[in-house]
């Protein structure tokens, strides 16, 4: 059962990553402005207790996990980064488009019930 809950919270994190790389390329001043090093520190630290995953630092100096096109991490060993949006942080939606504002919380929905089962020890225990 772990494994398949695990399984899908990887297609949940993917499918989230697919929404909002759309909005970080084509909503944000720059794209991947809001990348600072400290994201890619939680995310290396994230990666390695959850997933039992060593993240590689790249040649990026300034951002760890930054590649050629975009970050190297998959979006669910980077769940800060992966749920980022401009919009969803600054209005709690993506102001003029429902529908999108709806798919988005309805796969971070999925995500937390799915995480609650999968990190139910790590939770409790105050874990990231």
């Amino acid at each position: 059962m772990q494994h398949d809950l695990r399984a899908r919270l990887i297609e949940h994190y993917a499918e989230l990553s697919a929404l909002t790389a759309r909005e970080c390329s084509g909503a944000c001043a720059r794209p991947r402005s809001c990348c600072e090093e400290r994201y890619c520190d939680i995310a290396v630290d994230y990666a390695k207790t959850r997933w039992q995953v060593e993240l590689q630092p790249t040649w990026h100096k300034a951002l760890p996990l930054m590649g050629d096109d975009g970050c190297t991490a998959a979006p669910h060993l980077r769940p800060i980064c992966t749920a980022h949006t401009c919009e969803i942080c600054t209005h709690g939606e993506k102001r003029g488009d429902g529908a999108w504002t709806a798919r988005y919380y309805e796969i971070m929905t999925a995500i937390a019930e799915i995480e609650a089962v999968v990190f139910a020890d790590a939770i409790v225990r105050g874990e990231p």
